[in-house]
Order: structure tokens, then sequence, then C-alpha cells
């Protein structure tokens, strides 16, 4: 049943445009951040330091009006409000969502000449009106788009650029819309029934608690805090002052080095070791099979890359096909959540068609009937939308059926167990449909069109989707109305596109997109070469691939089912999934580490200690989050490379 505690009382009138205020100033830091400068890349892991930041700095000016105006402070509800808006406006600016796509619509026509043929052999099937570059004012627009040195507030400028935008400002609304409903179709099961931990936004909910004891008051807190803090304080300083000493947190680089050089070790790629303290204190919110499976399973991918080396099996290229092994992992989990939800989906489609059901929806930010019909429209006007641009519908309805089947799989992976990174690099459907049917299935008009799926399927580590649950999570812990979450976040998804390409086509103008900024032609590089070699290349269906793909999904169902049989079973399904990307080489060593701190408390001190130990933990990934988001501003306002906490 729905929680029938009348809802707390929110200022929207005050919280909605403090909330955007702080979206557009975050889209700048974040697109500064990630592509003019080397990091800190806030948005590739699961908890931003830069909306911790923002969420600080919104508690600091809040404690005095508490205090001495205590009518006009904000309540935990409002802070929570503006706190997921930002979040979701950080990761719609990531360098995997919106600040991808720009440069795609110029490449072709900056980057085609004569020597690849890129505008003679798919020109013809570019999407003119949501591109930029087709006419000559545009290609003078887009001269200074890379070169810099220029604004974009010129007429020339925004007149090239203002059509794009619109267009793909609406889709992103729609997209993150399609995924808002879904979320409230889920959010009844996921938080009331199966009561789902989300691990992601503990801190944030202890961070804002307005009780006379708080996670302010605890010394174990400021312990954590006060260590980390100190060491970054020292690691920024040397960053400016080199002959100051350094304690490096950050990740080293072994691959190539030492045995890692020779083969069949060599095999095993990007490989390194780290100490991230913000990753052990998200580690010890996590299960601890989780913990566990986090890094053997890294370490078994790594394994695989090696034997098939010294097998010689990786003359077949890709072999052992790990991303396609995590997606068939992924699949599993989606499958097993649907599964084990048939009894409240039932009860769902009762509700939709008004027949008795212990399913209340009265408190949901949308009636299910409602949710579903906006989840509908929201589906068909993405399929559409990439119909209109030229993709045969049938592709781009099987395309959007896998993302949303991925948006799904990744949001319940961090409403249960919250594990800091979940990449999954080049997984999306363009790489499944080519690959699982082979590119001579498709014409050159679909490829170039499914082509576009690669800005926001390049990797998920911001993948909106979480944020929309865990927003909705946040505002049932504190008692906020679902509709008033639901509408602030509907609002961060248009807005927040719409500030993230602002920012970018800011930037680009003044450092150039094919200079300073960094990814403004290596991302939509690596797109357009594939296209490419797509047309020229035909590749049949990769069975083995396929195969991959079915020895994952298989494999993860065994783990799940093997977890359900036996509650002593180590091993962890989403584990499985997840480590075989690019960002688990990070994180892997502090999970590691977590998992030892969290077995021995738990061993020799039980539930009890646990909790009485977690503030030091909070306070590990609070002090690196804020001293680290910290160093960014001052390397910023001095004109320099700053010191970088996280190099995601």
């Amino acid at each position: 049943m729905a929680d029938s505690t009348p809802s707390v009382r929110v200022r929207w009138l005050l919280t909605f445009p403090i909330a955007l205020v702080l979206i557009l100033l975050n889209a700048f830091w974040v697109i500064r951040a990630e592509r003019v400068g080397q990091g800190p890349y806030f948005s590739t892991i699961s908890l931003f330091a830069n909306a911790l930041f923002l969420l600080s700095l919104v508690l600091l000016f809040n404690w005095p009006l508490r205090r001495f105006a205590p009518k006009l402070a904000l309540s935990q509800a409002e802070i929570l409000q503006i706190y997921a808006m930002v979040a979701v406006g950080g990761a719609l600016a990531g360098q995997d969502m919106c600040s991808a796509l720009l440069p795609m619509l110029a490449h072709p026509y900056q980057m085609g000449n004569a020597t690849n043929n890129w505008l003679e052999r798919f020109g013809p099937y570019l999407p003119k009106a949501v591109m930029v570059g087709d006419t000559p004012a545009e290609k003078e627009a887009l001269k200074l788009f890379y070169q810099g040195h220029s604004t974009l507030y010129t007429p020339e400028h925004l007149a090239a650029w203002k059509t794009p935008v619109l267009l793909w400002t609406g889709f992103v609304a729609v997209l993150f819309w399609t995924m808002l409903c879904l979320s409230v179709l889920m959010r009844q099961g996921w938080q009331d029934r199966e009561r789902l931990p989300f691990p992601v936004i503990e801190l944030p909910l202890q961070l804002t608690e307005q009780k006379k004891e708080t996670i302010w008051n605890n010394k174990l807190f400021w312990v954590g805090f006060g260590l980390v803090a100190s060491v970054e304080i020292l690691n920024g300083l040397a960053s400016l002052y080199p002959q100051l000493p350094k304690i490096n947190l950050q990740h080293t680089d072994v691959d190539g080095t030492g045995i890692f050089a020779t083969s069949p070790f060599n095999a095993a790629g990007f490989t390194c070791y780290s100490f991230y303290p913000f990753a052990v204190g998200l580690g010890y919110l996590l299960p601890l099979d989780l913990l566990f499976s986090c890094w053997f399973f890294y370490l078994f991918w790594k394994a695989q890359l090696i034997l098939s080396r010294l097998m010689a099996w990786d003359v077949t290229p890709d072999f052992p096909f790990v991303r396609e092994q995590a997606f068939g992992g992924y699949i599993a989990i989606l499958v097993f959540l649907l599964w084990n939800g048939r009894s409240y989906f039932g009860q769902m489609w009762k509700s939709i068609w008004k027949e008795k059901t212990d399913l209340d929806d009265s408190q949901e930010a949308l009636s299910y009937r409602q949710a579903l019909i906006g989840f509908l429209l929201g589906f068909v006007a993405l399929v559409a939308f990439f119909a209109w641009m030229g993709l045969s519908p049938l592709v781009s309805f099987a395309a959007f059926f896998l993302y949303i089947a991925l948006a799904l799989a990744v949001g319940r992976i961090r409403a249960e167990l919250g594990p800091p990174v979940h990449d999954l690099h080049f997984s999306g459907p363009d790489h499944i449909l080519t690959r699982s049917f082979g590119t001579p299935a498709f014409s050159g008009q679909d490829l170039t069109i499914l082509n576009f799926f690669y800005w926001f399927n390049r990797a998920y580590r911001s993948h909106p989707m979480p944020f929309a649950v865990e927003g909705l999570k946040a505002a049932k812990d504190v008692k906020l109305s679902q509709r008033t979450m639901f509408v602030g976040l509907v609002l961060a998804g248009a807005f927040g596109a719409f500030f993230a390409f602002w920012a970018y086509l800011h930037l680009a103008y003044d450092f150039g997109a094919s200079g300073k900024m960094r990814g403004g032609t290596g991302f939509s590089g690596e797109a357009y070469n594939r296209l490419n070699g797509w047309i020229t290349q035909p590749q049949p269906p990769n069975w083995v691939a396929n195969g991959a793909m079915g020895v994952g999904f298989l494999f993860c169902a065994l783990l799940m089912i093997a977890r359900i049989k036996f509650p002593w079973w180590p091993f962890h399904p989403i584990g499985y999934a997840i480590s075989g990307s690019w960002s688990m080489n990070l994180v892997w060593m502090p999970l590691l580490f977590a998992w030892i701190i969290k077995g021995l408390i738990l061993r020799y001190g039980g539930v009890r200690l646990y909790r009485q130990a977690m503030p030091f933990f909070l306070g590990l990934i609070l002090g690196q989050c804020l001293v680290g988001s910290f160093w960014h501003l001052v390397g910023w306002a001095l004109d320099i490379q700053p010191y970088s906490f996280w190099g995601g």
C-alpha cells in the first residue's frame, strides 16, 4: 500500500529557481572540467562530487538562516529537491551524454575531405535538419567552433546552432520524460515492496537531516573527513608547488611495465592500482558479496583475456567478447527483475484498468494509467524522431526497445546495490544490432542514422535513469510529494539539456572544439570512423559475439539461481555484469579494500559496529569530493591545469 502520510510543504517557487540556476552553473562546471581540463571527471561515477559540493554550499548558506531566520530557511525536503534536480542536470551535461552530441553534428562536414570521401559516401544520408555545416554560412560558423578564440554570441553562430540545439533539447527532454514515467511505474515495487536500499543517496540524505543529532555532530565522520581532506589539500598544494611532497591516491598504470609488458600478460590491456578514499567509502555501503564479486570478476575478465592470448584464441577479433558477455549479463538481470516482479506488475495492470487491487497509486507522481500512457507516448516520440531523421521505423523501434531495456537494468542495479561505476562501454543498441545481424542487413541510410545512437550509448556512466529513481526515493524518505519531485525532475531534464548544449558551445567558441577542448573530435571521430567501416567493410552477423551474449546471459542467470538457492553463495551476478568495462579498472582495488574492512568489522563487531563506523566512511566520501572539487575551482580561477582527484 502507498504511504498515506501527508506530504511536507515545499516552496517550489523558491526551490525550482534555485535549482535551475545551480543546474546552469553546474553544466558549465562539468563541461569545463571534463572537456577543457583534464578532470576531475565528475560525471563518470555514481555519486557526483560537484553535486555534493553544491549541496554543501546550500547547506552552508542555510545554516545561519536556520538559526536566525528559521521561516526563511530551506527544509530537508526542499534541499533534496534542489540536489536531485542538480544531479539530473549534471548527468545530462556529462561526457557520456549531451557534451558528446554537438561535435557529432558537425564532424563529417568539418572532417570530411577528398581523402576519406565521407560526404560522398554517407553525406546524402545525413539528417541535415539536426546537423550543422551543410550550408556555406554554417561552414563558416564551424571554423571558429573548432578553432576557438571567438564567441558564440554572434548572429551567424547563433543562427547556425539554433535549430539543431532546440530539436535535440526536445529529444533529450522526451528521453528523460520516458525514463521518469518508467521510474514512476517501478517506484512502489522497488521502494515499498522490495525495500531496495538505494545506497548512492545515503550520504545526501544524512547530510541534509535537520534533527538535533546528525552526521555533522559525529566525531568519526569528522575523523574520516579530516583524514582525506588533509591528504587532498597537500596533493593540491603539491600540484601548485612541485617541491612539496604528494601522497598519490590516484590510479597508476601497470600495463606495459614488468610482467604486463610480455605476452600473454600484455593481453590484459589497461590495468592499474589505486586508492580512492571516496570509492572505499562508497564500497562500505555495498553488500559484501557485491564487493567481492566486483574485484573477483574484474580479475576474472583479465584472466579471460590472458588465457585467450595464451591459447591463441584472440586471433578472432575482440575474443573473448567481454562487452558482449557483460551485455548478456545486463539482459539477464532485467529478465529476473521482471520475473520477480510479476505479481507487482499484475496488480499494476489491474490498477491501470481500474480493477480492485492492493496497489494504491494515489500518492504517486502520476497514476499508473497516466504513467503508462506517458511512457508509451514518450517511447513513440523517440522512435518517430529517429524515423523522421531517416531510420527505418522497425530499426528505430528495436534500437529504443534495447535502450529502454538497458535503462531499466541500470536503474535497478543502482537502486539495489549502488556500485560506484556501471559504464558498459560500447554495448548500446547501435553496437548490438550491427553485431547481431551484420551490417549488410541495414541500408546505408539506416547505418548512418543508427550511428547517432553513439553519443548517448557510448557508455552509461552518467545514465539519467538512476537519477530519476533516486530522486523519487529521496522524496519518499523525506515525505516530499512525489508529484513535486516529478515536476522538478522534468524541469531539470529539459533545462539541463539546454544548459549543457549552451555551455559546450560557449566553451567551444572560446577554446576550440579541436583546440583546448579535449574530446572535441575524439568521440565523434570514433563514431564516424565506425560508420565509415560499416559501409566500406560490411561485416556479416558475428555469431561468436552472439554466442558470447548468450554465454553472459546464462552465466549471470546461473549466478542468480545459485544466489537464491545457497545463502552462502559469494558471487553476485551484478558484479559479473559491471566488472568487465573500463571504469572498474580504477576502482577494483578500493572495492577490494572496502571488502576486507567491512568483512572484518562485521565478523568481529557485528551489525552494531558496522553502523557505528559508517559515519567515518561517509566522511571519506565527502572529504575527497569537497576538497577535490575545490581544487578544480582554484585551478579554474588561476587559469592553470588544476589538481584532479579522479581520473575516470
